[in-house]
């Protein structure tokens, strides 16, 4: 079931791409991210909402299967990280975002708080709409003021804002 969770992760990440080429074109890139944050939180419940309903029977299996989702996109941003602190390029974007008031962290509590954030969030989001459908509107509402936060505030207040989505998820 983790193993079809991550399959999911995959087939919504690739569901946003429509989002990420018409948001790439925008000139603002302040009005980009919303965007993106937006619609990639609402684009990734809905996939989460049909494996759910298609594949998932039980709490066992939504719990192994939100934990295959989580895995994943834990996975992505590692690498993701790796590659931008280890590419030259990567380490220059990071120290002009720094000179500019940006706050890039790479100490490795933060990844783990990052960490417990989101896969507290995707265990939760795919046992709730394991137990109802409906709470569908709540995951993507969540997910999308969390994405939000992040994408208008994380870049100047990052510990704060994990902080608060740590909060958040585990009430």
């Amino acid at each position: 079931m983790a193993l079809l969770g991550v399959l999911a992760w995959l087939v919504a990440l690739a569901a946003r791409v429509p989002a990420l080429a018409s948001a790439g074109r925008l000139r603002d890139p302040e009005r980009s991210r919303t965007i993106l944050a937006a619609t990639s939180a609402v684009t990734d419940e809905g996939v989460r909402l049909a494996f759910v309903l298609v594949v998932v029977s039980g709490s066992a299996s939504a719990l192994w299967a939100g934990f295959g989702w989580a895995l994943a996109e834990l996975v992505f941003v590692v690498a993701t990280q790796l590659a931008q602190f280890s590419w030259p390029i990567g380490r220059q974007a990071a120290e002009q975002l720094r000179s500019q008031g940006g706050f890039i962290s790479t100490h490795p509590a933060h990844g783990g708080v990052r960490g417990i954030t989101a896969t507290s969030f995707h265990l939760g989001a795919t046992l709730l709409l394991a137990a109802g459908p409906w709470w569908v509107l709540v995951t993507a509402s969540a997910h999308a003021a969390v994405n939000l936060v992040f994408a208008r505030w994380a870049r100047r207040r990052l510990v704060s804002v994990e902080h608060a989505a740590d909060v958040r998820t585990s009430n």
